[in-house]
């Protein structure tokens, strides 16, 4: 057998799973609670849950992660130090807000650099930037290069990587490494994230292979891009910016894997989010323009995606005019958190059985997750509420009466934030407990609890089990309308107050003389533990077939495994005119510049160019049996009077296989 482990850290739950290439099966799979603070720890306890003597036979291991979007999110990171060359200041100041730079004086700036056609400008001037460099040194972990017209010749930002490299010692890559942006501060934003996480993905490759060490795998470890394809372990510790949304890539390569199906619409239901994506052909359709994270604006290629904050660990709850309200807000859910602390289901016993009415939900605990270390930054409320919460979770009233407090002054908001409290609550997840959907934890707990929201909000428990259900969908398809109508380009304009109050007639149809139905053609594949329970009924709205494949659990941690390595160069050819007509031709490579007076030679040079740097960019990756095919896009301006060649686009792809050992 040819046996791969695929892993993937989502934001609730870590999967793994072993699948046989062979066969092309799911082997074996598991879950556990991914661990923010640490994600090898979630990774080790997912992992231990597989058979030990199967996993030892794996030849390839894949991960998916969620360190750089987490990064990104929480505005953490490594201490990365942004190289500018040929810059405007005054431009960077103004507008580096935008995109998530630093202040002008934790970057690096030095004069020079090429002009818009890749000719020399000026020469950098090396001595200052290697003062620099030395003043910075001992503050700094990996630095990022990118020069303004780098995408037109990328010369300088070479020399420069080699430069500062003998200098240092340290990891240093340049922008045209990671991007082919012409939007000159995304560019900026990428390099300097991806400095950032270069010694955070390092952490967290060096702790995984220990503990696959530990159990006894000894393979090669892939990592899944934010686009769906695999990478190096090599080269993902260079090029750690290119996870983002990694993770949800890798669920729509397995939804993908798992159905057989090449064209779709992938909806995933986690325990935190709802991720929609859309492939085509077989292939993951691609956003526009970079990824957007947290206050990062990046030119790193990933996936079309739209999340809404609504999984199987949204809390339910009610507003100021007690109308149920369901997400953005996770939590523990009370199935679980009795299951694991048995004095909670004790509470929600008392608190059912007294059946008091409060303008706060009363069936909400809060529990210690992490230890604050530095006790000194947190208020004296807030060290009271550490401290009570010592021994283990506490409802909302015994939280106050630990604290003599009323109810309403427990502030715990600022220590929710900081991850030091989490919230248990009810949730989706119980609602399932509750309707025999999913039955892992307390499902007496998870009764309770409900029927403490029920009473609440002055409903029958089923009354509360269809609305919370029709929420979830109705909230569902307008996630999924939204998405259609974002990515179809006649259909743009429809993002308007008007939009919202259509989509909301379509969904519930309120009108006896107006029908409005929104529906379409591509099947909805859904992935994620809750989705066997609200695909059907989403997909219905919409006039088309949900799909559940096998496995649709662990589709993450499958499309992880399976995915394949794929790597694209795309060379620009650039005619000069003057009054006479074109003058010659510029060939601008991600990596190489070249100038010819003749159109074939340039075109010639493009295409060996593009095939020979996409097929390395592969082998880089790790990709084995690589296949090259190459594309020619001209780009021209025509009218009655004049024909002008404005650019030519050389595109090469080359695809290729992991390689897989056999231990059999």
């Amino acid at each position: 057998m040819r046996l791969g482990l695929g892993i993937d850290t989502g934001g609730t739950y870590t999967d793994s799973v072993i699948y046989d290439f062979e066969a092309q099966e799911v082997v074996a799979g598991a879950k556990a609670l991914t661990t923010r603070d640490n994600l090898s720890t979630g990774i080790i306890r997912s992992l231990r849950q597989l058979p030990n003597d199967i996993i030892k036979e794996v030849g390839l291991v894949s991960l998916s992660t969620t360190l750089a979007t987490n990064t990104c999110v929480e505005g953490k990171g490594g201490r990365g130090r942004l190289v500018l060359i040929g810059y405007d200041a005054d431009l960077y100041q103004r507008l580096k807000g935008r995109y998530g730079l630093p202040d002008m004086k934790e970057v690096i700036m030095i004069d020079g650099g090429h002009n818009q056609q890749g000719q020399v400008a000026a020469e950098p001037d090396w001595t200052a930037l290697e003062e620099r460099i030395r003043e910075t040194l001992d503050h700094t972990d990996a630095y990022g290069i990118v020069e303004y017209w780098g995408i037109r010749n990328s010369a300088f930002e070479q020399q420069a990587r080699d430069l500062i490299r003998g200098w240092t010692g340290r990891p240093v890559v340049c922008a045209h490494e990671l991007s082919t942006e012409i939007n000159t501060l995304r560019r900026a934003a990428t390099t300097l994230l991806n400095a950032n996480l270069i010694n955070l993905i390092d952490a967290l490759l060096d702790a995984v292979k220990e503990g696959l060490c530990e159990l006894g795998v000894a393979a090669p470890i892939m990592v899944v891009k934010g686009d769906g394809t695999l990478m190096s372990e090599a080269f993902a510790r260079e090029h750690p910016v290119e996870t983002l949304l990694s993770g949800p890539a890798a669920s729509v390569v397995g939804g993908m894997k798992l159905t057989d199906c090449q064209s779709a619409l992938i909806l995933d239901i986690g325990g935190t989010t709802s991720d929609l994506a859309q492939v085509k052909g077989g292939m993951t359709v691609l956003a526009e323009q970079g990824v957007d994270v947290g206050s990062w604006k990046t030119g790193t290629s990933a996936i079309r995606i739209k999340t809404i904050g609504l999984g199987g660990d949204s809390i339910i709850s009610f507003d100021k005019n007690d109308c149920l309200t369901i997400g953005p807000r996770k939590a523990v859910p009370l199935s679980y958190l009795a299951l694991k602390y048995p004095a909670v289901k004790e509470e929600l016993r008392k608190i059912e059985h007294e059946n008091r009415w409060h303008t706060l939900p009363l069936g909400e605990f809060f529990c210690l997750a992490a230890r604050p270390e530095k006790t000194y930054e947190l208020t004296e409320a807030e060290k009271a509420i550490v401290a009570a919460l010592e021994k283990g979770p506490l409802s909302r009233q015994q939280l106050s009466e630990a604290l003599d407090v009323s109810m309403f002054l427990l502030y715990t908001e600022s220590l929710e934030r900081s991850g030091f409290v989490i919230r248990g609550g009810l949730t989706p997840s119980d609602i399932m407990h509750v309707t025999n959907d999913y039955l892992a934890w307390d499902r007496e707990a998870a009764l309770s609890g409900t029927r403490i929201m029920a009473r609440r909000l002055n409903m029958t428990v089923d009354q509360l089990i269809d609305r919370v259900n029709s929420e979830i969908v109705r909230m569902l398809y307008n996630l999924i309308v939204e998405f259609l109508l974002s990515t179809n380009a006649g259909l743009k304009g429809l993002q308007a107050p008007d939009a919202r109050a259509l989509l909301d007639m379509s969904f519930s149809k309120p009108c006896e003389d107006v029908r409005i139905d929104i529906t379409t053609r591509l099947p909805i594949i859904g992935i994620g533990a809750p989705a066997h329970v609200y695909i059907d009924k989403v997909a219905s709205r919409l006039g088309t077939v949900g799909m559940i494949p096998p496995h649709a659990g662990i589709a993450n941690a499958v499309g992880a495994v399976t995915g394949s390595i794929a790597a694209e160069e795309t060379v620009l050819i650039k005619p000069r005119y003057d009054r006479s007509g074109i003058t010659g031709y510029g060939c601008h490579a991600s990596s190489d510049y070249f100038e010819t007076e003749d159109y074939d030679e340039a075109l010639e040079w493009a295409k060996s160019t593009a095939l020979m740097l996409a097929g390395e960019h592969a082998a880089a990756m790790g990709a084995s049996n690589i296949t090259r095919e190459v594309r020619i896009d001209i780009d021209k301006y025509e009218d009655a009077r004049v024909e002008l060649l404005m650019e030519v686009r050389v595109v090469a792809r080359a695809v290729g296989s992991r390689l897989i050992y056999s231990r059999a």
